[in-house]
């Protein structure tokens, strides 16, 4: 059985999430007694965002590769990092270490291709929908990824930071999030909305929207199973 090593705690909410994700989920796949083997190192996520935020991105390519080798050195045949965020350099990372890791970003932009949608939106943290690694991974596959406007992504991070971050689920946050992208969806013809915030799903679903809701958390998650089952 291949072991799963998982960067968490970015945040704590969906690693919860994650971890019952994938032990649950590789039950039901396997449909036998056994439980997968992962280890979760939970780091700390206000560190790391003070990296983002301070534009420091060799301290914070140094921060993540140190706390992924400690998931290599215990014995980690793979790696995921339970967060969109971090994925703005995750060609840096997967430059410099020797397991794979599984990338959201690229399961992500494999199932809105198969689901054939030509123009999405992408919401997330202010710093997933500022840095453009969505949009590079959308381009190469001709899918239009469009961003909020200046003003409607810092609503959005507002939404998300600190309640949902945390784990709470506003009921006014959910109708303005779902009022804000309904606008955008209407006015830029969008054909899918995406959720690239793994704590965004903990308050939208499927039937929030009358279009495709693309969960990058559940896509990550299969994508992990798919790895750790073979």
């Amino acid at each position: 059985m291949k072991k799963i090593g998982i960067i968490g705690g970015i945040g704590p909410a969906s690693t919860v999430e994650y971890y019952n994700g994938i032990i649950y989920g590789y039950r039901k796949l396997i449909n036998d007694e056994n439980y997968p083997h992962l280890f979760i190192n939970s780091i700390n996520m206000t560190e790391m965002l003070n990296y983002i935020a301070g534009k420091e991105i060799n301290n914070l390519i140094k921060f993540l590769f140190n706390e992924i080798q400690k998931l290599i050195e215990i014995g980690a045949d793979f790696i995921a990092i339970a967060s969109n965020t971090p994925h703005m350099v995750i060609d840096e990372l997967t430059e410099k270490t020797n397991v794979p890791i599984i990338s959201i970003v690229d399961e992500t932009c494999k199932y809105v291709k198969k689901l054939n949608l030509k123009k999405v939106i992408l919401t997330g943290t202010l710093f997933t929908m500022e840095n453009n690694f969505y949009q590079k991974s959308f381009q190469k596959n001709n899918i239009e990824c469009i961003v909020p406007n200046d003003n409607e992504k810092t609503r959005i991070q507002n939404i998300i930071f600190p309640n949902l971050e945390n784990g709470i689920i506003i009921k006014e946050d959910k109708q303005l999030f779902k009022d804000l992208c309904n606008k955008i969806i209407i006015e830029k013809g969008i054909d899918g909305i995406i959720l690239g915030c793994t704590e965004l799903p903990l308050m939208i679903k499927n039937e929030d929207f009358n279009i495709a809701v693309i969960d990058t958390m559940s896509i990550h998650i299969k994508s992990i199973l798919e790895k750790i089952s073979k």
